[in-house]
């Protein structure tokens, strides 16, 4: 009888050795959400690295979309950039309030249901977009518009070997710290507050 109990929690410690490893080989790539874009009605590109931009600007001159929203778009220069890379102004709309994921979501909804848009690109580094999936489906959940995930990639973040640098670690963390808060509703300055007690 002890024999077969010490198997069980033998086998128990193991298994939850062998899932650790998973998970942490699987980590960074768990994160990327990049589905293969869809001609829409706008792309929506949140404010952050500058790969974001320059994705949005590619999708945008390759027919995928007429308009550009630009999550506090005049963060990083984003708007300038998409004006100086021959987008007009008239298919450039700006929002300039949001300070989180969640709030991204929430105002870019609001232009959304404002400009009569049916579906939209959502752009962001790839590191980033498993929280803007949750958000903005989350977000979105209540209208029949159709919304397609496309990373940026990112020019520093290795999915795969997230864990070889410094830098990589710490997005890697601050992403699942991130997504766990805003599970239970963190988001903002809640969040932030948060993420300083874990980081």
């Amino acid at each position: 009888m002890q024999k077969n109990k010490r198997k069980k929690i033998t086998f128990s410690i193991l298994l939850l050795l062998g899932l650790g490893i998973i998970f942490f080989i699987l980590a960074g790539k768990a994160l990327v959400v990049d589905e293969k874009p869809v001609k829409s009605d706008v792309i929506i590109v949140l404010s952050g690295d500058g790969d974001r931009i320059e994705k949005g600007i590619e999708l945008y001159k390759k027919g995928y979309a007429s308009h550009l929203i630009l999550s506090n778009g005049k963060e990083n220069n984003f708007y300038n950039q998409a004006k100086d890379s021959g987008i007009p102004v008239h298919s450039i709309i700006l929002e300039n309030y949001a300070t989180s994921t969640t709030e991204n979501a929430e105002f870019t909804k609001k232009l959304m249901i404002k400009y009569n848009f049916q579906s939209a690109i959502v752009v962001s580094s790839n590191y980033h977009m498993k929280r803007v999936e949750k958000n903005f489906d989350k977000e979105f959940k209540d209208t029949e518009i159709q919304l397609t995930y496309c990373s940026s990639g990112s020019h520093y973040y290795n999915p795969k070997k997230w864990w070889e640098t410094a830098l990589n670690r710490k997005v890697t963390y601050t992403e699942y710290v991130k997504l766990v808060g805003n599970y239970f509703g963190f988001n903002g300055k809640k969040s932030k507050e948060l993420l300083k007690e874990f980081i």
